[in-house]
């Protein structure tokens, strides 16, 4: 590491040093905590599989409310809520409860930062959803210490990226999801990848293929796993929402990741004070169930979405037709952090009782036998 010249770039190492263990620290335990009350709840699943399921659902919430406790503390921000036309009376006056949006619902957006999907989930957290949240992510995730477990236990849905081997596995999961009674949220970023100077030529490389222009802002999506969603989950769900993200600090021309990565966002101090989402709405109902058809409806959506990212960052903001709500990414209350260790102690407490009556009574009968 190179030495540093001055007080100031000596006090920044520091802060960051001193950020990241703390991060990592808190973090790691309370993840641990879900992870271990997940675990904890397999002794419960011959017995009762509904009490199973909703321990399940629990950890999930806490997985939430861990995703903005780390937010509001370590990269405080606002999300600023458009919408348009069709999307038209979902900010809900309820203090409790922001939104009018249903509790069955596919979600996409474009993906430009790694962190989307956690101002995604502290988004469906000011909706009382984030314990129904389901992301669709490399199969290469689910075998990662902890966290990869943890996503399983959720139910994420596991893909390879070869549509061959994913078809059986995305079919089997869609049918589950819409067998469920259960609230769902299912996150799709149809443009595969986040934007980068690496995906543009992948972008253009496939605007090529299929013979259209692409775009700037966003990357062209691809149809196929949305359009298999949409088919296979239409009679249990009736809508889908679209999400299109701006983040402010984001000059045109740069790619968001750029400016605010992971790294940057939790451990250096480097985040957007505003994450802009802008909400449009489509009935299932009203969308082309042909497959080329949906892809070029999708493309066209996409086309907009670019339009919507030309005016973002002339404007600073999207259009709106209700006025806009800022709402900061904060913990509706502190008490809700202790939610995570709500099965831990009690399973530590009967473990630890467990053990000393077996050892009672290991005594006893060898007291016996001397």
């Amino acid at each position: 590491m190179a030495i540093p010249r001055d007080s100031s770039q000596l006090a920044n190492i520091i802060n960051t040093m001193v950020r990241s263990a703390a991060f990592c620290v808190f973090y790691a335990v309370q993840s641990i905590a879900i992870n271990f009350s997940q675990f904890a709840a397999l002794l419960i699943w011959p017995l009762n599989k509904n009490l199973f399921r909703n321990i399940i659902i629990h950890t999930q919430k806490c997985y939430g409310i861990l995703l903005v406790t780390i937010t509001q503390f370590f990269a405080p921000c606002d999300i600023i809520i458009t919408t348009d036309e069709s999307a038209k009376g979902v900010l809900s006056p309820s203090p409790n409860c922001k939104f009018n949006i249903p509790e069955k619902i596919i979600l996409i957006g474009n993906h430009q930062i790694y962190a989307d999907w956690i101002y995604i989930w502290a988004f469906s957290y000011m909706s009382n959803m984030h314990g129904a949240v389901k992301i669709i992510l490399k199969a290469s995730l689910k075998w990662m210490p902890i966290f990869g477990w943890g996503m399983q236990f959720f139910d994420f849905i596991f893909l390879k990226r070869s549509w061959a081997s994913d078809q059986g596995t995305l079919n089997k999961k869609l049918e589950e999801i819409s067998n469920s009674e259960d609230p769902m949220w299912l996150l799709i970023f149809p443009e595969g990848t986040l934007a980068s100077k690496e995906t543009r030529g992948w972008s253009q490389k496939y605007a090529a293929k299929i013979g259209v222009d692409d775009l700037d802002n966003v990357l062209l999506p691809h149809s196929t796993g949305l359009y298999t969603c949409s088919q296979a989950l239409k009679k249990s769900v009736h809508y889908i929402y679209d999400l299109t993200i701006g983040f402010d600090g984001v000059p045109k021309g740069v790619y968001p990741e750029e400016i605010y990565n992971l790294k940057g966002i939790y451990f250096q101090g480097v985040f957007p004070s505003n994450v802009h989402m802008h909400i449009r709405r489509y009935a299932i109902s009203e969308i082309p169930d042909d497959k080329d058809k949906f892809g070029e409806w999708l493309r066209q959506r996409w086309i907009e979405k670019d339009k919507l990212m030309d005016t973002f960052y002339a404007q600073g903001r999207f259009p709106t037709v209700d006025s806009p709500r800022r709402l900061p990414v904060r913990l509706k209350s502190f008490n809700e952090i202790a939610f995570i260790w709500y099965f831990v102690f009690p399973f530590v407490w009967l473990v630890w009782n467990f053990s000393g009556l077996m050892l009672e009574n290991f005594n006893k009968a060898a007291s016996r036998i001397m």
